[in-house]
């Protein structure tokens, strides 16, 4: 059921899932839980109403703090900002788009990835993203990264993901028992709270949420898409 409301937000409103649109009266109420949350290193429940989705006003500019995980040249002209969701499907479908356009340009563009798990849609996605971390605690974060969205569909509905994920860290031969350790890390924790945030601060209300050199992008689910978008933004 989860990932139909992915689906839904996917072909009618955006291709993204949304947590955004949510009753006024709910919303106070979801700051101090976010509040209580920074605080006590506990997980973040974002709040969605998936049964009528609806537009939210978003910000075109953001500034995005340092903080995220980067790939690519330090001195690249266009730094592109991705707020993502390692279970969420719109995030694995763009995710070898993502690859494919550093690829095309390795000079010009780096990424910059921020954790924006969507803990009540994707109960895994937290999980995940302390995956990640872990593995980037021993030098591997990008190897993660990658593995987790190529292996979505095997951890993405198990009621029990962490085997799945130790076994990936096997792989790729890191020490399995501080991966352990930093997947209960607190200090990992707060790191992708941090990032969580910053995307609030920033207006973000779907995942994979793009910026590029902290303006807001809308890119299709299309490599030509995403080159003309980045063509759009290279220096003249």
């Amino acid at each position: 059921m989860q990932d139909i409301f992915c689906k839904i937000f996917f072909t009618k409103k955006f291709e993204g899932c949304y947590y955004g649109s949510m009753p006024k009266a709910l919303k106070p109420l979801i700051v101090i839980v976010l509040a209580v949350a920074l605080a006590a290193g506990a997980a973040v429940y974002l709040s969605r109403q998936p049964d009528q989705p609806e537009e939210t006003a978003a910000a075109t500019r953001a500034d995005i703090k340092d903080g995220g995980h980067i790939r690519g040249p330090e001195k690249a002209a266009l730094t592109l900002v991705e707020f993502g969701d390692y279970q969420c499907p719109s995030c694995g479908a763009y995710h070898p788009l993502v690859k494919e356009i550093l690829n095309r340009y390795p000079q010009q563009l780096r990424l910059e990835f921020h954790h924006f798990p969507l803990v009540t849609i994707h109960p895994n996605s937290m999980l995940a993203s302390k995956a990640a971390e872990a593995a980037g605690e021993q030098g591997r974060y990008w190897e993660m990264h990658d593995a987790l969205f190529d292996h979505q569909r095997e951890w993405s509905d198990s009621p029990n993901a962490e085997p799945i994920f130790v076994a990936l860290a096997s792989q790729m031969g890191l020490d399995s028992n501080k991966f352990m350790q930093g997947l209960r890390s607190p200090q990992l924790q707060d790191r992708i709270l941090r990032d969580v945030e910053q995307g609030q601060n920033a207006k973000v209300d779907a995942v994979p949420t793009f910026f590029i050199n902290g303006e807001r992008v809308h890119i299709k689910l299309s490599m030509e898409d995403f080159v003309q978008v980045i063509e759009a933004h290279l220096p003249k």
